[in-house]
């Protein structure tokens, strides 16, 4: 029998993913022009594996008898409705960056539990490959 520890920590992943700011902008639809198209498909391929990732989260926490808890959107998203997607990459590697933290410090408390340390560091995988996706957005020239 899992424990509630183990339910809250998936439900804080589950949080993470289901309440980033690129799930965020999927509705607050950043201003775009020219030349954003690869920021555009950046930020479409992290909402897809992010929303898989939620998928699998919820599924696991359901199966363990859990309670999924959806979580908020941090109240610091508010201002970035109507701002330009090449302004709005730099936020999102400030945030990829403070995920990231979050789930370097979650994954470890999983202890002895393979299948939840697992899914965890998959997702973590997955939010460095992001990162660095979002920061070679930055690298490229305009």
């Amino acid at each position: 029998m899992p424990s509630a520890k183990t339910i809250d920590l998936l439900n804080e992943l589950f949080a993470i993913e289901n309440r980033s700011l690129p799930t965020y902008l999927a509705d607050a639809c950043p201003w775009t022009h020219p030349g954003d198209e690869p920021a555009s498909q950046a930020l479409v391929h992290i909402l897809a594996d992010q929303q898989q990732m939620v998928g699998r989260l919820g599924d696991l926490i359901d199966a363990r008898g859990g309670r999924v808890d959806r979580g908020s959107f941090p109240m610091e998203y508010t201002d970035m409705n109507l701002l330009s997607l090449d302004f709005l990459v730099l936020e999102l590697i400030r945030c990829q960056k403070r995920d990231i933290a979050d789930i370097e410090r979650i994954v470890p408390s999983f202890g002895a539990d393979r299948e939840a340390r697992e899914l965890a560091e998959e997702i973590l995988g997955s939010e460095r490959a992001h990162l660095e996706a979002l920061e070679d957005l930055v690298k490229q020239p305009s």
